[in-house]
């Protein structure tokens, strides 16, 4: 028996409705609408059954399977509370302008440079492997240019 379905024999048919009824409890809990009693908790008992099918099916360990499961119910966590809760305490945004998103790759409106195509593209041109966290610093830059020189022949 392979080790993907050691993991799926041990883990009970229990666990995995415990596991759909936590998910259906959160989405419950963090859609921005009102979910009613009857048809509309029967639609969210066969969205969270298929999500979980998914990542049963999908998964290679059971730590995978649990992590897959507990990452996407944070998410829905963090993104309600950032929705309900979007300023620092206190402030208020009431009034104020919205502040705009600007790509400081491009310089152009609507996305950020972590999500910039151009960046990527420029990324895939150069031949590094594309890390949307990836930041340049001084020392970074001078480490790629001793490493250019060396191979180019220039420096020693």
């Amino acid at each position: 028996m392979d080790a993907g379905g050691d993991w799926r024999a041990q883990l009970q048919p229990e666990r995995r409705s415990k596991i759909v009824n936590k998910i259906v409890l959160t989405l419950r809990k963090h859609l921005p609408v009102q979910v009613p009693e009857g048809q509309g908790l029967v639609e969210l008992q066969r969205i969270a059954v298929r999500f979980e099918d998914k990542v049963y099916a999908a998964a290679t360990t059971q730590a995978e399977y649990l992590r897959k499961i507990s990452l996407k119910l944070l998410s829905m966590w963090s993104y309600t509370n950032t929705q309900q809760n979007p300023g620092p305490a206190g402030s208020s945004t009431k009034g104020k302008k919205q502040k705009k998103l600007r790509c400081h790759f491009c310089k152009k409106g609507g996305h950020l440079k972590k999500d910039c195509l151009k960046r990527k593209l420029w990324f895939e041109k150069k031949g590094v492997a594309y890390d949307p966290t990836h930041k340049r610093t001084k020392a970074h830059e001078n480490k790629n240019e001793g490493t250019v020189l060396k191979e180019s022949g220039i420096a020693e």
